[in-house]
């Protein structure tokens, strides 16, 4: 009878948590689109945002471009449509680091899938500090977001 109450017990907490999925696991996926990404930014430190409104987006695209002679052009975002997702990865000692999202998912927050690549033992890589970083355009959204980061190591041979 023990056993039977004890494998019953067992069975029920399997079950329950089973049925639990872990947060972001499900949901809507978003459309995204990259509006910018690259290498090289003025940003040093790592920064996780969301963007909703032009004045943070332009603060934010000065400070990107703060140590050039000239700022590119910036592009245009419809922030009555759209919201930002920017991920920066802060200052790296050489070239082969690089950072994307793999995706966007819309629960009772935004979840955001980031992937920090770092280059491996056998890769030859730039000298030059790096700073990556990518922006990307979701439909607009009010919803907090959170940033899950898998770290992934790029193996050349």
């Amino acid at each position: 009878m023990k056993t039977y109450f004890f494998l019953s017990i067992v069975f029920f907490m399997g079950m329950a948590l089973s049925s639990c999925s872990s947060e972001g696991s499900d949901g809507k996926k978003l459309p995204m689109e990259i509006v910018i990404n690259g290498t090289y930014s003025s940003v040093e430190d790592k920064r996780e945002m969301l963007i909703n409104n032009n004045d943070d987006y332009q603060k934010l695209m000065n400070e990107v471009y703060k140590n050039l002679d000239q700022m590119p052009r910036i592009p245009v975002v419809d922030f009555t449509k759209y919201s930002l997702i920017a991920v920066f990865i802060g200052q790296r000692p050489n070239g082969g680091y690089m950072v994307s999202i793999d995706s966007i998912l819309d629960v009772s927050k935004i979840y955001v899938n980031v992937k920090e690549q770092t280059p491996g033992k056998n890769c030859n890589v730039t000298d030059a500090i790096t700073r990556p970083y990518t922006i990307v355009k979701i439909p607009k959204t009010d919803k907090k977001a959170v940033f899950n980061t898998k770290q992934e190591v790029k193996d050349c041979q």
